[in-house]
């Protein structure tokens, strides 16, 4: 009898689009608050300022996806 896998390669690279643009648009809603709601010194076309959103992003959504994998799974 023969087991299939837990994960096919098409799911992860599904998981894998997925988690990146659930990061892109957790850091696009990040961005913006900082640009027009809570902007204390940071100019509107900053790099810095887009670097740590999209960070906070990944961070974010890879809390969201582990914790989701650990609460079903484990």
């Amino acid at each position: 009898m023969k087991v299939g896998l837990e994960f096919s390669p098409i799911m992860v690279l599904v998981m894998f689009f997925s988690f990146f643009g659930v990061s892109f648009f957790m850091g696009m809603l990040i961005h913006s608050s900082f640009m027009y709601e809570d902007k204390q010194n940071l100019k509107q076309d900053s790099k810095k300022a887009w670097i740590l959103s999209m960070t906070a992003g990944v961070g974010i959504t890879g809390w969201m996806f582990i914790y989701g994998y650990y609460t079903n799974f484990l």
